[in-house]
């Protein structure tokens, strides 16, 4: 059954945060922590680990910041095709039978002005990014934490001109579900919808009471993802507890979410509550 047929009946987990596991377990702060995927690989390895032991049937690659944009800011602007191809064998190794390698694709973090006026393709440099991921093995692409519509559209574009994988689409808005470009959430999902994206979703809105009060009003025919943060952050620690997290979730599945994961702050732990909670109901 492919993933797409099983979201049809019933709800399935992904994984949390990579960056603040990392970060937990000694990686550097202001580091590039998507590098580890090649320099210290066991560190990346240990927490797909945790996120299956916990019950994810979804790993996603740590390359949220893989793009030859923000790579730059590192040196490594170069590295594209190493650092994603590896990332995605790395999580491919680790995945197993009947777990979804889904690679992670993040926002270039600069407008379109500063785009044109750097001479930078989007356009190409998104394709070099997913090229990589499929060439290393993911088998879905997450498209994640995309806050301007046009953006998110042009990586839609490029993942379906290079693979009939599927495609998760997710927003970060705010919790009355406006895009930072001004976009409402519903309109965003019409368009990327009429752009053939196959699961659209909303991640680092804030915690479950956030992520849901951003999806009142969607009447998507489609399946939904939500990946909720673990609230905000107290110091290096953030106040959602797994237990609330859980809680937050069934609330998320009584709306309809089908894929359920965790963004900021949301670990091993909370992915667990998750599984445990809400996966018996949906056997």
């Amino acid at each position: 059954m492919s993933l797409l047929d099983e979201l049809q009946s019933r709800v399935v987990a992904a994984d949390g945060a990579m960056g603040t596991e990392l970060l937990a377990a000694g990686a550097p702060a202001g580091g590039c922590l998507e590098e580890l995927c090649v320099s210290d690989e066991g560190r990346v390895r240990a927490v797909h680990a945790a996120y299956l032991a916990a019950g994810a049937r979804i790993l996603r690659t740590n390359t949220f910041g893989a793009n030859a944009v923000r790579l730059a800011r590192h040196g490594h602007e170069h590295r594209v095709g190493e650092i994603n191809w590896t990332a995605a064998q790395l999580a491919r190794d680790c995945a197993g039978k009947d777990v979804i390698v889904g690679g992670s694709v993040g926002p270039l973090g600069i407008t379109e002005a500063e785009a044109l006026a750097r001479g930078i393709d989007r356009e190409a440099v998104f394709l070099e990014q997913i090229g990589a991921l499929i060439d290393g093995g993911a088998r879905l692409i997450f498209l994640e934490t995309f806050t301007a519509l046009d953006e998110l559209l042009i990586a839609v574009h490029v993942k379906h001109s290079l693979h009939h994988l599927p495609v998760i689409a997710s927003i970060a808005c705010n919790s009355e579900g406006r895009l930072q470009d001004g976009t409402m959430l519903r309109d965003a999902f019409t368009r990327l919808r009429a752009a053939d994206a196959d699961i659209l979703g909303v991640n680092c809105v804030g915690d479950p009471t956030a992520t849901l009060r951003a999806l009142e009003g969607i009447d998507d025919p489609g399946p939904l993802a939500a990946f909720p943060s673990a609230g905000l952050p107290v110091g290096h620690r953030y106040a959602l507890t797994p237990a609330a997290f859980a809680t937050g979730a069934h609330a998320l599945a009584a709306r309809g979410v089908r894929l359920l994961g965790g963004c900021c702050g949301v670990g091993p732990a909370h992915i667990a509550a998750l599984t445990e909670s809400l996966m018996p109901a949906h056997d």
